[in-house]
């Protein structure tokens, strides 16, 4: 019983961010932490290295499964051509009454996204990974809200704020990815990455 959890890991499907691009949102994350600290005093922020889009969360899975996901991938990477995202816009889930992630947003590569996503939970379905009941919505999340102190302020905030233009990142590979929960913040490993094309 003792290494039962080791036989299961934490995982999700990423997709990786430019560098150039995670530098801008670093940079309007800094802004934003002093803003919001008037009106949320317990935000979680992502550290911006470790920010990345979602494209599925699986949650703990089998280690024997490993091989099967990544052919899984490997087939619903094929034939899909490398594409660009461009990362605008600040959002809230699930609303501006009682926010609880902060998030950007898409403007652009919405469509080839979509399709990604499709493939990766139809080949992922045949290997019994249930798909995603919810629908997806590709976002980059900056930080969780923990405790809000004035939900009405921030609510203000968010909506006078800016719009942050973070720029394109080009998709040319999908990661499965480890995530281990520690105090400090998750660390992410990578345990497999298949280029698209």
């Amino acid at each position: 019983m003792g290494n039962m959890k080791r036989d299961f890991i934490r995982s999700f499907i990423s997709i990786a961010i430019d560098p150039q691009v995670l530098e801008k949102i670093r940079g309007f994350q800094e802004e934003l932490k002093k803003k919001v600290a008037k009106t949320a005093n317990r935000v979680s922020w992502v550290k911006p290295e470790t920010i990345h889009l979602t494209l599925k969360f699986l949650g703990d899975i089998p280690v024997n499964q490993i091989n099967s996901i990544i052919t899984s991938l490997q087939r619903a990477a094929d034939g899909v051509e490398a594409f660009s995202l461009n990362f605008e816009g600040l959002g809230v889930f699930p609303n501006l009454q009682k926010p609880r992630v902060i998030w950007i947003g898409l403007s652009g590569g919405i469509d080839p996204l979509q399709k990604l996503h499709l493939r990766v939970e139809q080949e992922l379905a045949k290997t019994g990974i249930p798909r995603e009941k919810k629908k997806f919505s590709g976002h980059l999340t900056l930080g969780r809200i923990r405790t809000l102190e004035d939900a009405r302020a921030l609510h203000d905030f968010l909506l006078s704020v800016p719009s942050p233009v973070a720029g394109l990142s080009e998709v040319r590979d999908i990661r499965l990815m480890k995530s281990e929960l520690r105090p400090s913040g998750a660390i992410h490993t990578e345990l497999g990455r298949i280029s698209l094309g």
